[in-house]
């Protein structure tokens, strides 16, 4: 099964579009025109969609730790250097490695770490 993706208003198009390119099928939050909803109304969206949430927004973190809060899965970037050619870099590699224990989990990727919670 293709792992599909929710892309947070705080990821870059550029990242977007790389990952597009190479075969993710991605729903863009701005590209949506749903510019300012809530990370409730974000996670909403991708559960009804089987959609991974893909964001910068460490605040995902608390929604999740509500035991009867579900999920897709998410995966938190939070590199030291957030430029989009850095996170372009540093996270597709990691998507393809670990692309089977994404789902319905919770993925914090920072520069030398990524941690499956």
């Amino acid at each position: 099964m293709k792992l599909k993706l929710l892309t947070d208003e705080n990821i870059a198009k550029s990242v977007v579009n790389a990952l597009r390119r190479t075969g993710y099928d991605v729903k863009d939050v701005k590209e949506e025109k749903l510019f300012g909803i809530s990370d409730e109304e974000v996670l909403e969206l991708a559960n009804k969609e089987n959609r991974v949430i893909i964001t910068h927004d460490k605040d995902f973190a608390n929604l999740i730790n509500n035991p009867n809060q579900k999920h897709s899965g998410i995966v938190l970037v939070r590199f030291s250097d957030q430029t989009p050619e850095n996170v372009i870099n540093k996270l597709l590699p990691l998507l393809k490695k670990l692309r089977d224990k994404i789902k319905n989990a919770f993925l914090l990727v920072a520069d030398d770490m990524a941690r499956i919670i």
